[in-house]
């Protein structure tokens, strides 16, 4: 049975393709270090192969996928355990910086946006399905910290901090729901420390964030490797 997908409003095919391939790849439906075939997702999908190419480019741009000379498309490889120390030793450097400057009372440092992180930190309702929690936990998660590296006023620090999270994206898929609500706790505190701006309760608040994020990804760690099996260096 086909997978067609129905384009609702202004949403062109490409976009249709971007959002199914991505929900299909956080949710390891497609699982990491999986081939793509453009001939073939066209298939399962039902669409033209013009749309998939640019979905694909979109994903690459995202580090979702890479792309190699001769081999076509794959999804990302998660990341091996010392580039995973290496990806938290980077973020423990730029992320409470970013949270610092965030907060300064610098004149229009925030134009209105600080408040809205109180929102971007509330974590999706665990009620709901168990498998769209974690996609939309993926989702809340990278606005969260991509807003605040906004909000620094750096655009150098915002690009590095968003080069970053493409490569610990997928591992998000994999953290438990417990593991969510702490988060959550802890963005709000953050989200606090900037709407009050108080620069170092902020870089503090996202230090603490960030250690107990490693400890958490390290066991969600184990447990993707138990589903994709070990991952070598690359």
């Amino acid at each position: 049975m086909g997978e067609a997908l129905v384009s609702p409003g202004r949403r062109t095919l490409a976009d249709e393709a971007y959002a199914e391939l991505k929900s299909r790849i956080l949710r390891s439906v497609l699982a990491p270090g999986e081939k793509l075939s453009i001939d073939g997702l066209a298939k399962r999908l039902e669409i033209s192969q013009t749309p998939i190419r640019e979905a694909l480019a979109r994903l690459e741009a995202e580090g979702l996928v890479g792309r190699r000379p001769l081999s076509g498309y794959r999804v990302t490889p998660l990341l091996t355990e010392d580039e995973f120390e290496d990806l938290f030793e980077m973020r423990r450097l730029l992320e409470p910086l970013a949270a610092k400057h965030a907060a300064e009372p610098r004149p229009g440092a925030h134009g209105g946006g600080a408040n809205a992180l109180r929102a971007l930190a509330r974590t999706p309702d665990f009620d709901s399905d168990p498998e769209l929690t974690r996609l939309d936990f993926t989702k809340a998660d990278k606005r969260f910290h991509a807003d605040i590296a906004r909000l620094s006023g750096n655009a150098m620090l915002a690009k590095a901090i968003d080069r970053l999270d493409a490569h610990f994206h997928l591992h998000r898929s994999y953290i438990e729901p417990k593991a969510i609500a702490e988060t959550e706790r802890e963005h709000l505190a953050i989200a606090e420390a900037i709407i009050e701006r108080q620069p170092l309760t902020a870089a503090e608040a996202m230090t603490r964030h960030l250690e107990n994020s490693r400890s958490r990804h390290a066991a969600a760690f184990l447990r993707s490797e138990a589903v994709v099996g070990p991952r070598r260096e690359r």
